[in-house]
């Protein structure tokens, strides 16, 4: 018998696997892909947070050996101004954006040397049930036959898209529609200078650029998710279009470089699901799936790995009832990633700015530190609730009102 079986070898499982592994646990992971494997549907973001996760489990080092870009500059170009800042509050002081097929096969690599072991090709079915309690699981082969493994644990890892979740009857809640969120269109660029991460933002769209693998450049526009899909074969003039009445000089930029893929388009519905059962849980986009305007969701994916493994940890080793630690993991995560959640979905809207906003971001270009912080939302250093609560907000105005007052 397994301690913990595994389904989906991606970065949530992967991470989860490894940690798991590392303390001792008897750790099979499955995936219904064969690695290494890429995953293109993705902005390859690992926020501040993320990269303090992958120094603490000694898996950054193989990051930058990838030569992928280290990023510590961040613009933020609203028209009127632009914001500069860094995150605070994070050890390494950087963010990276590898591939996925690199930075899932460094944490796949790793746990697989700590001991995990993995079986690809293998497509979840179902899970067995003792009652109420999961106790493992069925899955195919690629040759068609049937597997069954039990285990004491059963971690969901396999995506927005969960087959776990399905089967064990998870609950979604704090539910959105993918024309409620931001619809996102995207390629590689080679030959394209940048100046740091830049995000360049106007009523109703967006657009965004930062380095990643082979000195290439991952660039798109952001709009709302109702407007209209555009044909394959207009996507690029469209893409350009948008982007020149942003900014014309990333615009020119990326005109000036290559494309180096065909476009993708995308819009995603988002959730959150309970994530967490007799004898199972959920990691990554199979338990919450937040809109991709803030970059969030690999970063999401290694804190709860990180936090999941934790109390798997305890559980199995005795520290404490395995059911009662593990609950905890529900609550935990919420009061990090709902907030985090509802600010992107918000933000997807892509609404055009109120005054309070207006004076909000004014404000900002005058007050660094609090500039810093703002950033530290989307490096998921500082909480949303932190930067936007009443306090901090009154905290931001006076401090531009002594600053008028000093001039």
């Amino acid at each position: 018998m397994h301690d913990v079986i595994v389904v989906g070898a991606r970065c949530a499982g992967a991470a989860t696997a490894l940690l798991l592994a590392r303390q001792g646990h008897k750790v099979l992971i499955i995936d219904q892909d064969r690695f290494p494997s890429d995953m293109r549907l993705s902005t390859h973001l690992v926020w501040h947070a993320g990269a303090d996760l992958l120094q603490k489990w000694g898996l950054l080092d193989a990051v930058r050996a990838s030569l992928c870009p280290t990023l510590t500059e961040f613009s933020l170009d609203l028209g009127e101004l632009v914001l500069k800042g860094t995150p605070p509050n994070a050890q390494v002081g950087a963010a990276f954006a590898p591939k996925r097929i690199v930075l899932d096969q460094i944490l796949l690599d790793a746990a697989v040397a700590a001991g995990a072991e993995l079986r690809e090709g293998v497509l979840f079915d179902d899970v067995l049930r003792d009652g109420e309690r999961v106790v493992g699981i069925t899955a195919k082969n690629s040759d068609g036959s049937v597997m069954t493994e039990q285990a004491r644990w059963v971690v969901g890892a396999d995506g927005r898209h969960s087959r776990v979740a399905r089967s064990v009857g998870s609950t979604a809640y704090h539910e959105f529609p993918k024309e409620a969120g931001s619809l996102n269109t995207f390629a590689y660029f080679s030959g394209v200078p940048l100046k740091g991460v830049e995000f360049i933002s106007r009523p109703q769209r967006m657009a965004y650029a930062w380095g990643t693998n082979d000195d290439q450049v991952l660039s798109g526009i952001i709009l709302p998710g109702t407007s209209p899909r555009v044909a394959r074969q207009d996507t690029e003039a469209h893409f350009f279009a948008a982007m020149e009445a942003m900014s014309p000089d990333l615009a020119a930029r990326l005109r000036a470089g290559k494309r180096e893929e065909d476009w993708i388009s995308t819009g995603v519905s988002t959730f959150c699901r309970h994530p967490v059962g007799p004898g199972w849980s959920l990691v990554g986009d199979a338990g919450l799936t937040v809109d991709p305007i803030t970059a969030a969701g690999i970063t999401n994916a290694l804190r709860d790995a990180d936090l999941l493994a934790e109390l798997l940890h305890q559980g199995l080793s005795g520290q404490g009832d395995l059911e009662e630690t593990v609950a905890a993991y529900a609550p935990r995560r919420d009061a990090v990633s709902v907030p985090l959640h509802l600010f992107s979905q918000d933000m997807a809207r892509l609404a055009p700015p109120t005054d309070e906003v207006i004076q909000l971001f004014t404000s900002l270009a005058h007050n660094q530190a609090q500039a810093d912080r703002y950033f530290g939302v989307f490096g998921q250093t500082v909480s949303p609730t932190d930067f936007f609560s009443p306090e901090n907000l009154q905290k931001i105005a006076n401090s531009e009102q002594s600053a008028a007052v000093s001039a």
